[in-house]
């Protein structure tokens, strides 16, 4: 009986029938998105507040003084200390590029440390990834005409200005950064206690394999390594921890759990620029740079003092 009388009230009506229809479909697209929207993921942030973030305006100046633009602001979560950021930077001096990472470079990943744990003042990619959430773009600059002339680069001159454009592609939570590094903390502690043994033997002179080359540079190459050759002028992503001659270290990205992106030949340590070419991808080395090789006259402070002599354990993790 009922399903008669369904059945003549469509035949007179059909537009019951399409609403009937329009109604199941948009049942179905509504339970699909609510799966999409309650489907977790472990590799970005969440839409959960973040205590502290105030909205950041699309001009002005960051804390240590640099001149900043987002052209992009989503006004989405942004980063904070500890969590891991990928990004694309572009670096021009004046009007000349001195590195992309979109020209066949792979994006920066790095975990953000504590402002206590990066120069003073800090690079302005460190105060500019603060200030951006995810597909955001800035622009920083840098007069070198304010920056001391002990923390100038050889290769800038003080009339120079460093342009920074940046672009976030993504964040992960500290807390499965943390987790991660936890793990690879028993191998960081080896390399460590390794490196440290392999300075006493040298300062003893008992240090096996060990080569010199004409400009006072010594060093020992654990593996050559068996990809491409970190040549010159080429851009690599390099591990590094650095020490001073009584073993002290100095920095260390494996405490980070992240290499650091690095162009051979840049001038930015000369000792690396010389050894680096002579490990392949995947190549580890000890080297013993002389101070002339190092920071020279001027040091890097407060860390690093004038003229002191330096020990870095060099992995070569890819060359682009």
């Amino acid at each position: 009986m009922m399903p008669n009388l369904i059945k003549n009230i469509l035949m007179k009506q059909p537009i019951v029938l399409i609403l009937i229809v329009l109604l199941f479909f948009g049942c179905q697209e509504n339970s699909s998105e609510k799966k999409t929207v309650d489907k977790p993921t472990n590799e970005t942030v969440t839409t959960t507040p973040r205590k502290g973030q105030l909205p950041v305006a699309t001009k002005g100046v960051t804390a240590s003084g640099y001149p900043y633009e987002l052209h992009v602001q989503n006004k989405g979560l942004r980063p904070i200390i500890g969590d891991e950021v990928v990004y694309h930077e572009l670096l021009m001096k004046n009007d000349s590029v001195v590195r992309s990472t979109y020209l066949g470079f792979e994006p920066i990943k790095a975990v953000m440390p504590a402002k206590g744990d990066v120069a003073d003042p800090p690079p302005p990619p460190y105060e500019g990834i603060f200030l951006m959430s995810i597909n955001d773009s800035i622009t920083l600059l840098q007069l070198m005409d304010s920056v001391k002339n002990y923390q100038r680069p050889r290769w800038l001159k003080k009339s120079d200005t460093l342009k920074y454009t940046l672009k976030l592609l993504n964040i992960r939570r500290k807390e499965l950064v943390e987790a991660e590094r936890d793990s690879l903390k028993g191998l960081e502690l080896i390399m460590i206690g390794e490196t440290q043994q392999w300075i006493k033997n040298y300062q003893a002179g008992k240090l096996d394999n060990l080569m010199k080359t004409d400009s006072g540079l010594s060093y020992v190459i654990h593996e050559e390594g068996t990809g491409e050759a970190a040549a010159t002028k080429k851009y690599i992503q390099l591990h590094y921890a650095g020490f001073k001659m009584d073993g002290t270290i100095l920095d260390n990205t494996y405490s980070r759990n992240q290499p650091s992106p690095y162009r051979v030949g840049n001038k930015g340590i000369m000792g690396w620029d010389e050894l680096l070419p002579k490990l392949k991808e995947g190549g580890k080395a000890t080297v013993f740079i002389p101070s002339v090789l190092a920071y020279g006259a001027k040091g890097r402070e407060p860390k690093v003092a004038p003229n002191e002599d330096l020990v870095f354990y060099l992995e070569v993790v890819k060359v682009n």
